[in-house]
């Protein structure tokens, strides 16, 4: 193995630790699209990220499961990751407690399906959440994730994994806005590190190089 292989390798292993640590690109963690009663001061979209990381360039997008058209763009310039980790959305009609839990105010009050939230950056899309099954006109990932009830929410699991599938990634429940996932432990992390450094010198050894 060439030295320029090894070092291509751990570039690729030190990307997965940084992404297990949550330090990776922004997503889509949490949306409560169908509100008890009146919508709008129910609802909220929490996104994840690296804190401090600038949202300029970066946009939520609401996509109808009747025809697969855009219905809204939620504009994210400005706006940065907080120190948590997670960003959370509500609209300017939100109940006091959910307000006062807020980072950003925009309208966030997406229809309530079959639909999508779709993240993207620029012209690249890097997030989707499928919600009900809209057939042709899904556009999500995967698999589309079933619909929650009234005031219920779409959230990924603890650890905030990402399989790039909805019907996995997302389940309905309690709502929990302001709760992000739990990050992996640093010592974890420099574990997975240490791991792919044995690894790499295995490999060498076994090569003769």
């Amino acid at each position: 193995m060439k030295f320029s292989k090894v070092k291509i390798l751990l570039t690729v292993v030190l990307s997965g630790v940084l992404s297990s640590a949550g330090a990776t690109t922004v997503q889509i963690h949490e949306v409560l699209y169908d509100g008890i009663g009146g919508d709008a001061d129910d609802v909220f979209t929490e996104l994840t990220g690296a804190p401090g990381q600038s949202l300029d360039g970066w946009s939520l997008k609401g996509v109808n499961g009747g025809n697969g058209s855009v219905y809204r763009t939620v504009d994210l310039s400005g706006v940065l990751i907080p120190d948590d980790g997670l960003l959370l959305i509500v609209t300017g009609s939100a109940l006091a407690p959910l307000a006062a839990m807020a980072d950003f105010v925009a309208n966030v009050d997406w229809q309530n399906g079959p639909d999508a939230v779709q993240l993207w950056f620029g012209d690249l899309l890097v997030d989707a959440l499928q919600y009900g099954d809209a057939g042709v006109y899904n556009a999500g990932e995967g698999q589309p994730a079933g619909l929650a009830a009234a005031g219920q929410s779409l959230a990924r699991n603890i650890q905030g994994s990402d399989s790039n599938n909805n019907v996995v990634d997302f389940k309905a429940g309690v709502a929990t806005p302001g709760i992000g996932p739990d990050p992996v432990p640093v010592p974890a992390a420099v574990w997975l590190f240490g791991s792919a450094l044995m690894g790499l010198g295995w490999m060498r050894r076994k090569t003769g190089e």
